[in-house]
């Protein structure tokens, strides 16, 4: 496979939910130095530009994020930056961006990658893309990175190994047996326990024309949609049609709309740390701990944050621009950003979506 004919696809139209109140619906997770001093766009495009080059790297994002990405990523050149009318979930998202990559190149690999996921190692990430793109550069076949759990996680979706298909630089090649949905705290132990089973990372590799034969099969109405608003690019109609072309598209992610249901589909276990950084929770398994567990995340902005934990444990806090002082508590989430202050369980963190949605619902849009 030639290293010219692969091509990244990140989707980076998230709504700035899961770490409000610092992530607002103007000012989403993946534009916040969440992980460092930079913001995870960022993060994510330098991180990938080791493999795949600037003019490669294509960025679905929403319409009203544009601006920002502009912004945050200068080295991408601006008409990679591919916007959607309206979000649809991950399939809509891909179609669109395949629609692109086809345009370049009939046979394109794509590396498609999430805007706002934390990659502990990056010599292992490259190592395991290089054995992938090796992969379904030359069999048809659709690829996804694997984790190796940590732990029985509930949060994350499950695949099952199967068996060995191929040995790519010294990495084994996999047949995914099967799907499972985020589990119970019992099945997710007994996943543990039988240790054939990997965390889906929502890390895709696969050729464009394999891609798009799987949509065919598995949302042929999301296919045809597509393949009609392709025959207006480039003319005064594309803008319209690509607003038609996603109203009547289903709202439908890649995993469950056809990962789940091809039968061509390959798995490699990922050679690095991952996390989808989904919540506050999140932060604890990947910022340094003090040694009663309690992590402190600071502000980039001001450069400090000021906390004070007395008798407290398993507490997360970030601090912006007061004081924040915990007493006797534990496992315990408080955050001050802005005009907001959250404060829940840490086992709860990702129930902050509620808060939003009750604030819509008062009108209180000044929050959010």
């Amino acid at each position: 496979m030639k290293k010219n004919s692969v091509y990244a696809v990140i989707m980076a139209g998230g709504g700035g939910t899961r770490f409000w109140p610092w992530s607002r619906e103007k000012r989403p997770k993946q534009i916040l130095p969440i992980l460092s001093d930079r913001s995870m766009i960022w993060e994510t495009v330098e991180r990938i530009r080791l493999f795949v080059p600037p003019e490669k790297i294509y960025i679905v994002t929403a319409r009203s994020q544009v601006a920002d990405l502009r912004r945050e990523i200068p080295q991408i050149p601006i008409r990679n930056l591919v916007a959607e009318p309206v979000g649809r979930n991950t399939a809509p998202c891909l179609c669109l961006a395949a629609i692109w990559v086809q345009q370049k190149d009939p046979q394109g690999v794509m590396v498609v990658l999430s805007a706002d996921h934390y990659i502990g190692n990056h010599r292992g990430f490259l190592k395991t893309l290089r054995a992938a793109v090796n992969f379904t550069g030359k069999k048809d076949f659709l690829l996804t990175l694997g984790i190796a759990p940590t732990g029985p996680e509930t949060g994350y979706g499950y695949i099952e190994k199967g068996k060995l298909l191929a040995k790519i630089r010294g990495l084994s090649v996999l047949q995914a047996q099967s799907f499972r949905e985020k589990p119970s705290l019992l099945k997710a132990k007994a996943y543990l326990r039988c240790g054939n089973y990997l965390w889906n990372s929502g890390i895709f590799v696969w050729r464009v024309d394999v891609f798009w034969e799987a949509v065919k099969r598995h949302l042929p109405g999301l296919y045809a949609e597509m393949r009609r608003f392709e025959k207006t690019l480039g003319t005064s109609r594309e803008g319209k049609a690509l607003e038609v072309t996603y109203a009547s598209s289903p709202a439908i992610s890649v995993d469950y709309g056809i990962m789940e249901k091809a039968k061509n589909v390959a798995l490699i276990e990922a050679q690095f740390p991952w996390n989808d950084v989904g919540s506050w929770a999140a932060l604890g398994k990947i910022f340094p701990q003090d040694k009663n567990g309690n992590v402190l995340v600071f502000s980039r902005r001001t450069g400090q944050g000021r906390s004070l934990l007395l008798d407290s444990s398993g507490c997360l806090v970030r601090s912006e621009e007061k004081l924040i002082s915990l007493v006797g508590m534990k496992d315990t989430v408080v955050v001050e950003a802005g005009n907001a202050i959250l404060v829940c369980p840490r086992d709860r963190s990702q129930d902050v979506r509620r808060v939003l949605e009750e604030l819509k619902v008062r009108g209180w849009k000044e929050y959010l």
